[in-house]
């Protein structure tokens, strides 16, 4: 009678080998190169992901913490900021184009990140580092008995394996694996978005000697390079990504909110993606004769999720095993960094004797504080103004003022002691968050009125709205939220004296706009 081989020992049990499972794996061991710990990866090779383009907290994790300078500044695409392009109907010139971004190169380090390739050289490091890899490995069952009775079961290639953990930690992405089995698992119904997304090569540069030569009022425009930035296309209840990669290939998706708006109906997603992106100046300069890459096409609904419980006796959700909220700003890999460094630090406190009970609930808690000021303070209705230049310049100066004032500054100045916190937590994040929640609302109930008086984007064309005195976490960025908040001032004001359309005879909607609502239910 055939028995099963006996379960391997181990001190932590690490479920996916991508971002997250890897830097988990590899803090761990940096710490306590002692420690026996298990990468169990799905995934026969690592894939390409949705998430391409960090933020400047997640690259000082990357450089700070993981020290992956030299390998990034090889292998990698140095970002030059986040660039949005506005449209108005019949204009088909991209000088036209409204335009938000910087007039200078930035200074602080972020990166166009080709999972494909930082993925297995975090994992490779791990390994390096004397981690043990199961790969392909499907996980079977997951027995969570509190510290040290922790069971995993996988099926490794043709045989069956069981690793007993002091700690498991759900890296899974996605799939989510713990909080779906312990029905913890929750979709943010107030942010239903979805998103299509593929790569594409032939693809055309947005600083090319061609543009350059038939707009040249455009390329003088500016002191910094236009492709290497993210681009993101804006529309009303929509916008469009376009990310560089290595090896030329683009990455670019549509996400959306369906209550405002449908993609183009009709052939592959591939095909439909490729039709919205070229129905605007921009996107049809950069993706006019570019092809789908074969297979690296995906679809997501209702992409926002968290897990009611981060964090449990032997147990941890990291990365997105542990919630997903929004990619405009590309501040996914920020919640990776700061889960993956905070349940390490509380990893290694309980391997070392100590007891972590209270820190296991503070974690929770301020989990779900962060998760929850995050969204209210950048996302919440946010798609209604999205495909209005005007107000989402005035979101732009204060939402990326106060991340560098706050996040950005707090990581670079001390690394190690701000990533073992979760972002907007404690009563100074607390009140940021309500503030920044507070100008959040009342875009969107600008929005909401010229939209009645349709007056929603009349500025999406003509006008270069670039910050020229560089980012920097210091004095450039309280600047910059200064003339956020002067902005916001002056559109309060204006938004006074707009009609509803009702009661303009002669005012129109903007074209490709949803029609006035009556003003019952906008002006409120």
């Amino acid at each position: 009678m055939d028995t099963e081989p006996a379960a391997e020992e181990f001190d932590v049990v690490i479920m996916g080998g991508s971002f997250s499972g890897s830097a988990a794996a590899l803090l761990l061991k940096r710490a306590r190169p002692e420690l026996e710990i298990l990468i169990i990866e799905k995934a026969e090779r690592s894939k390409r992901k949705v998430g391409e383009s960090t933020s400047e907290v997640a690259a000082c994790f990357l450089t700070k913490i993981l020290c992956l300078d030299s390998y990034l500044a090889r292998e990698q695409i140095a970002k030059q900021g986040l660039r949005l392009w506005f449209d108005s109907p019949n204009n088909d010139c991209i000088s036209r184009c409204s335009e938000i971004g910087s007039y200078y190169q930035v200074r602080l380090p972020a990166y166009q990140l080709d999972r494909s390739l930082l993925d297995p050289h975090l994992l490779g490091l791990a390994i390096d580092a004397g981690c043990k890899l199961w790969r392909p490995a499907n996980i079977r069952e997951i027995e969570l008995g509190g510290q040290g009775n922790n069971t995993v079961t996988a099926k490794v290639g043709d045989m069956k394996k069981s690793a007993r953990a002091k700690w498991v930690i759900d890296a899974s992405g996605k799939a989510a694996l713990i909080a779906r089995q312990r029905e913890t698992w929750r979709a943010l119904e107030e942010h239903p978005t979805n998103a299509i997304w593929a790569r594409f090569s032939g693809t055309k540069d947005l600083d090319s000697h061609d543009l350059r030569s038939r707009f040249p009022e455009f390329a003088a425009a500016l002191h910094c390079p236009r492709s290497q930035a993210t681009n993101h296309l804006m529309g009303y209840g929509w916008w469009c990504w376009i990310i560089p990669l290595k090896n030329g290939d683009v990455s670019a998706g549509l996400t959306w909110d369906p209550r405002l708006f449908s993609p183009p109906a009709g052939g592959s997603l591939s095909e439909r993606l490729l039709a919205h992106l070229t129905s605007v100046p921009v996107g049809r300069e950069i993706f006019s004769g570019a092809t789908a890459v074969p297979g690296e096409t995906r679809t997501y609904s209702k992409l926002p999720y968290y897990t009611t419980e981060a964090m449990g006796d032997g147990w941890a959700c990291v990365g997105d095993a542990a919630g997903f909220m929004d990619p405009l700003y590309s501040q996914g890999l920020d919640y990776c960094s700061h889960s993956v460094y905070t349940t390490h630090k509380i990893i290694l406190e309980a391997l070392g004797g100590d007891a972590v009970g209270e820190r296991i609930s503070t974690f929770n808690q301020d989990f779900s504080n962060s998760y929850f000021r995050w969204f209210h303070a950048l996302y919440e209705k946010k798609y209604h103004y999205l495909g209005d230049a005007e107000l989402m310049w005035a979101a732009f100066l204060l939402d990326i003022g106060a991340y560098f004032v706050g996040p950005v500054r707090l990581v670079h100045e001390a690394p190690e002691e701000e990533f073992a916190k979760m972002p907007y937590t404690g009563r100074i994040g607390a009140l940021v968050g309500k503030c920044m929640a507070l100008y959040n609302r009342r875009l969107s109930h600008i929005a909401e009125k010229r939209l009645a008086a349709g007056t929603y984007g009349k500025k999406n064309t003509g006008h270069r709205w670039l910050i020229r005195d560089g980012l920097t976490p210091c004095l450039g960025a309280r600047k910059v939220v200064f003339r956020g908040l002067w902005m916001w001032l002056k559109l309060e004001v204006k938004t006074l004296f707009l009609i509803p359309a009702r009661r303009q005879p002669a005012a129109r909607p903007v074209e490709g706009l949803p029609p006035a609502a009556p003003a019952n239910q906008l002006d409120r």
